[in-house]
């Protein structure tokens, strides 16, 4: 059972005054902790030749007599690099809208309300967040997350299997220079291909424990061998497709185990040869075209014998929903 949040002021509308960006700090609270320069420098061109058009919400935190910012950290930062080249705290005056202090739980939940009306955050902070709310509210059930946050039940799934890494590996997902950053792309679809070889016999890894596997795989990755991040995929489908055939397991163990053993091999080369994706693919494609032809054929819509029916096309929605949320992950290619 959750506990109950405690009650929040929450962040109502507040007074309205100048700051320069030496009295603001970034929010602890905040997952947008990654900023790349790259995507700034728009934005700190338009408040060169404009200001800071957009005031920022803060907050006053009585104990360490500081005003923290819930909304407008990309404004701040900006506005810092401008007065420090130009020696001058003042060089650029920042709008600020005061609010009450919300809770730690109130604050996190104003965040991820940002996160779902602007741009998308990197995953990793995400599930940082996400953890912190976990805890707070002990609630760990996806559907009540996903209905406090607004993120999909898909996207709380990835954060829970990215906070399931040691913190040496979230922290490669934190690095700050995005050159050096590993997407967490990378560790999601890497997730099952570990739980998969805890299920293999131990020959298949060779001793490795998981967190070397992890390494193993990274530095596949790093040199080239594994040219993108869904190619993992082929590993669960030769196993999906194989595990079944007595003939042919072998073929696919020794595959798994010279993946896992050797720097040579990329994943292409070892289990392109195992897989029939092109038929499954392809048979994937005809049911949904035999579906959606036969659908317009019917004209249902009208029906007055609806309950039934309603059901099943919500089932299809979802599954169907799920099946385009993977497909249409990242595809995060190593150039």
């Amino acid at each position: 059972m959750a506990r109950a949040a405690k009650k929040s002021k929450g962040v109502p509308h507040g007074t309205f005054r100048q700051f320069t960006h030496q009295e603001l700090r970034p929010n602890p609270q905040n997952p947008r902790r990654l900023f790349d320069r790259a995507q700034l420098e728009v934005l700190e061109d338009s408040i060169r030749k404009n200001g800071i058009l957009v005031p920022l919400t803060v907050y006053y935190e009585e104990r360490n007599k500081q005003y923290y910012i819930l909304d407008g950290e990309r404004r701040w930062r900006c506005a810092a690099k401008i007065s420090d080249e130009a020696s001058d705290p003042k060089a650029v005056k920042i709008p600020a809208n005061v609010v009450d202090p919300p809770s730690k739980v109130a604050n996190v939940l104003y965040m991820f309300n940002i996160h779902n009306l602007r741009a998308q955050w990197e995953l990793m902070p995400t599930a940082k967040s996400l953890e912190l709310l976990m805890k707070e509210l002990e609630e760990d059930r996806d559907d009540r997350l996903a209905e406090l946050t607004r993120l999909s039940v898909p996207n709380i799934r990835r954060c829970k299997a990215l906070l399931a890494f040691p913190h040496k590996y979230q922290r490669m997902m934190l690095a700050p220079d995005p050159e050096k950053r590993v997407k967490a792309n990378f560790f999601i679809e890497l997730k099952p291909v570990l739980d998969l070889y805890e299920k293999l016999p131990k020959k298949c890894r060779a001793g490795k424990d998981r967190d070397q596997l992890i390494d193993h795989f990274l530095r596949l990755y790093q040199n080239g061998k594994i040219k993108s991040v869904i190619h993992f995929r082929r590993i669960l489908e030769a196993h999906d497709l194989l595990s079944e055939d007595e003939d042919r397991f072998d073929e696919f163990l020794n595959a798994a185990r010279g993946v896992a053993t050797s720097e040579k091999f990329s994943i292409r080369k070892l289990f392109d040869p195992l897989v029939a994706e092109d038929r499954s693919v392809a048979g994937a494609q005809e049911v949904c075209r035999d579906f959606l032809k036969r659908m317009r054929k019917l004209k249902v819509s009208h029906t007055t014998k609806r309950a039934e029916l309603r059901r099943l096309l919500t089932a299809v929605r979802d599954y169907a929903s799920n099946v385009l949320t993977d497909l249409e992950g990242e595809d995060y290619v190593n150039r």
